[in-house]
């Protein structure tokens, strides 16, 4: 079955959906797309919020101007009128879904800080994270690793060499990316200034085939994208989850710094001058504290927080308070 898919001229996608958006109001009676969550959740280290929760700041004025889609944002007083105006961008440029999510590099892992939901596939958000795809999904990055856009469809995923991957599992992924109505997308990465974490931002469509996405349609993508990217990072504050932070020792946090470090048990003990019984103590106190199972997750936990204290054996680089911070205020103060 064959799909029209209108594209729109010229590479300012933001501005031409800005055009089709009073269409687009007019033609769905019904209301927006509301996200899944209602308040900012955390769930095994993962933080999903959507156009609900976010908090428009005012931001410096940026030289050059702002592009359309983040000026057409900003502009928005209302998470409905949001939502109008990012449908209307997303649909514009022939796509059905948009995913938009951070992660962080945990001992050579990808592992998902945060999801903004709003504009996903339905039941798609909670099947991902449940099933643990992002540990085996070909589109994901290896760790450091930045490149072109990828542009896929279900048939090229389904031939990736295996690299590791049970097949089964792989299977059991591709099966589930089609029954929630997923077919072909572009799939984007780019590093987030002043961390470690990379920003993931996925343009996903029913249409079976990659290819109608051509350069015209990848260039819109990408302004898109990186408009959303741009009003997330500099034009609005997610209020933070409600993850445990108070009741944690200097020790326990110096430990945690450790461990977002990257370091093992051992290197932790050598570190802070306690035996490896201590580190073991601590880690299954940390754990029980924020809810998490494993290591992976307690360092995904870990990235979060700032210590208390500089790092033993480490120079002071400043008397900076313990804190939590969302991903977007850490890039907005990097920038």
């Amino acid at each position: 079955m064959t799909r029209a898919v209108e594209v729109v001229s010229g590479m300012d996608a933001g501005a031409s959906a800005l055009d089709t958006a009073s269409t687009l109001r007019a033609r769905r009676a019904a209301p927006a797309m509301a996200s899944p969550t209602s308040p900012a959740m955390a769930h095994h280290g993962i933080r999903f919020y959507g156009e609900r929760q976010i908090v428009p700041v005012r931001a410096r004025p940026r030289q050059g101007g702002s592009p359309g889609l983040v000026s057409a944002l900003a502009g928005e007083g209302t998470y409905e009128g949001r939502s109008t105006v990012m449908q209307a961008a997303i649909h514009a440029i022939g796509f059905d879904y948009l995913g938009y999510g951070t992660a962080a590099n945990v001992g050579g892992h990808i592992q998902p800080r945060t999801f903004f939901d709003t504009y996903t596939a339905p039941g798609w958000r909670d099947r991902y994270f449940r099933e643990r795809y992002f540990e085996i999904d070909p589109r994901n990055p290896q760790p450091g690793m930045f490149g072109l856009p990828m542009v896929w469809d279900a048939d090229d995923l389904e031939h990736t060499p295996p690299g590791g991957i049970p097949p089964l599992r792989l299977r059991r992924f591709l099966d589930d990316l089609r029954d929630a109505g997923i077919r072909s997308g572009v799939f984007l990465n780019l590093p987030m200034p002043g961390t470690s974490d990379i920003v993931i931002i996925s343009f996903m469509s029913g249409i079976e085939s990659r290819r109608w996405i051509g350069d015209t349609v990848l260039g819109q993508a990408l302004t898109v994208g990186l408009g959303l990217h741009e009003f997330l990072t500099c034009h609005a504050e997610i209020p933070t989850a409600g993850r445990p932070k108070e009741g944690l020792s200097d020790v326990q946090r110096d430990i945690l710094a450790c461990l977002a470090q990257g370091l093992s048990d051992k290197e932790i003990a050598r570190r802070m001058d306690m035996s490896i019984f201590n580190v073991d103590y601590h880690m299954r106190r940390l754990r029980s504290h924020f809810g998490v199972r494993n290591r992976v997750q307690l360092a995904a936990a870990a990235t979060l927080l700032r210590p208390a204290a500089p790092l033993p054996g480490h120079p002071a680089t400043g008397d900076a308070a313990p804190a939590i911070i969302t991903d977007h205020r850490a890039a907005a103060l990097a920038g």
